[in-house]
């Protein structure tokens, strides 16, 4: 071997082993780094009698089949769910399930410059996964011999007593929005921050003169109250567009005469109400992968059209839930996609359950559907590029072997050639000549060539041969020459 095919095979060499080195340390770092998220997910599900729960439990079960471990929280709802979401200091809660109007809350003039500031700083770290289900603002009241006509606005109730919910659930907050907005606070009447019982005690006692209940519209304890005499349902139909228009997270809602039961008729007349729509929100944190998987969950689970006795949820209709359409929180930029396209990007669809089968961690997912995209698109240009260097490879490998040849032959050429323009040759001359066929014969004997480029070497061999013929008499032949030359 020649020097320089010395060096060809050592650069090549080196090339092959630098690209080794790499790949292993690139994958060192990876199993060292981790470069995306561990496939956990901590949801808030608590509150609504349940209603988020029985969804958390839906995202859980499909989520899993992705490598994605959902753990619920059943028991953190309401404000409790807000705090977490809300604060600065970290939390294990990742997302949760919020009613609406709670960011709505904290901005406009009726809020405090402490509770804008919160929102200005605390809701754009959210991310919305898409809006669920309707949860309409029942208000309820007393009517007694002394009221001469129905409440038609929640002006109505200034100097009562009005029970708003519990402080620890999600209701309190957004009541206070809209009873403030009437112009009733706690300076002119007595803000009272409980429950209301089933069984409706201080409403029929007269320890409340209103309640306020937010709870999805097929909750058994709106039934129950409805079917209650001496308390009525407030009718919002005078007001409800201008609610609409000044809150844009409310929507109105009409629960129809004999809706929910048609014997006697309850209601007895049509009644407008207002609702807000539960938001399924994350932190901004969430990787982009598990949001995905996250609202292709919550697109392939909407909430059915029937409660647990088989009965039609009222305001239900097909189609309408979930979807991407929040007034308070931006919507996810992978969760519009899914809202937009109905399924899940194909490396993601593709891996996500492959890698689970096998035992493969979540963040190889994640990270293949964070830059497998990017990479292919570096790769197909890098492609363009190395598949015409894979061709040129095995023609630079063969002029690699050749040129071993090559050299040799130049040599056998510069010797006929002298040969040749002298004809009638001196014994010095001849002398001359069979040392330098010889010193030829002895450097191809050394050649090492693949098998399949034997051919070029007898060749060349016999091209030796075939000058030596004509360098020495046929009697005088080197004993050391070719057996096949001397015969």
């Amino acid at each position: 071997m020649t020097v320089r095919a010395r060096k060809v095979r050592n650069f090549i060499l080196s090339v092959i082993a630098v690209f080794a080195l790499i790949i292993c340390v690139l994958w060192v770092a990876v199993l060292i780094l981790k470069p995306g998220p561990d496939g956990r997910l901590v949801i808030a599900s608590g509150g609504s009698e349940g209603a988020y729960n029985d969804l958390a439990l839906q995202y859980q079960k499909q989520m899993a089949k992705y490598g994605v471990d959902v753990e619920l929280r059943p028991l953190t709802g309401g404000a409790n769910t807000i705090k977490a979401l809300f604060s600065s200091e970290p939390s294990e809660i990742d997302g949760g399930f919020v009613k609406g109007g709670v960011a709505g809350s904290l901005q406009g003039r009726y809020a405090t410059d402490e509770e804008r500031a919160l929102h200005d700083s605390q809701v754009d770290n959210l991310l919305s996964v898409g809006r669920l289900f309707y949860e309409p603002i029942y208000v309820f009241y007393r009517r007694t011999p002394a009221d001469e006509r129905l409440a038609r606005s929640l002006s109505d109730f200034k100097g009562r007593k009005i029970w708003i919910g519990s402080p620890d659930g999600g209701a309190r907050r957004i009541v206070l929005k809209l009873l403030k907005a009437n112009g009733v606070d706690e300076k002119n009447s007595k803000i009272i921050e409980q429950e209301l019982p089933e069984d409706a005690k201080p409403l029929l006692s007269g320890e409340a003169d209103v309640a306020f209940l937010i709870l999805p519209p097929e909750s058994p304890k709106i039934f129950k109250l409805m079917r209650m005499q001496g308390i009525l349902l407030m009718n919002f139909a005078a007001e409800a567009d201008a609610y609409t228009s000044r809150f844009p997270y409310l929507t109105k809602l009409v629960m129809n005469q004999g809706a929910v039961e048609l014997s006697p008729d309850i209601p007895s007349a049509d009644i407008t109400l207002l609702s807000t729509s539960v938001a399924l929100v994350i932190k901004k944190s969430v990787h982009p992968a598990i949001v995905a998987l996250l609202a292709d969950a919550v697109t392939d689970n909407p909430r059915r059209g029937f409660d647990r006795d088989g009965e039609p949820i009222l305001f239900h209709k097909a189609g309408e839930f979930p979807n991407a359409s929040d007034p308070e929180y931006e919507v996810a930029r992978d969760a519009k996609i899914m809202f937009k396209t109905g399924e899940l990007p194909f490396l993601l669809r593709a891996v996500a359950p492959f890698n689970e089968r096998v035992g493969i961690p979540f963040w190889v997912t994640a990270y293949l559907h964070e830059h497998g995209t990017r990479t292919l698109l570096i790769l197909i240009p890098l492609l363009s590029i190395a598949l015409p260097l894979a061709r040129i490879l095995p023609m630079l490998y063969t002029w690699t072997v050749r040129r071993r040849f090559f050299f040799w032959y130049r040599q056998m050429k510069a010797l006929e050639a002298e040969l040749g323009d002298q004809p009638a040759r001196t014994p010095a001359q001849l002398a001359e000549a069979r040392d330098q066929l010889e010193r030829i014969d002895r450097g191809v004997s050394r050649i090492k060539v693949p098998i399949e480029f034997s051919d070029q070497y007898y060749d060349l061999r016999a091209h030796i041969d075939l000058v030596r013929r004509q360098l020495y008499p046929r009697t005088d032949l080197p004993r050391d020459g070719h057996k096949a030359a001397a015969e």
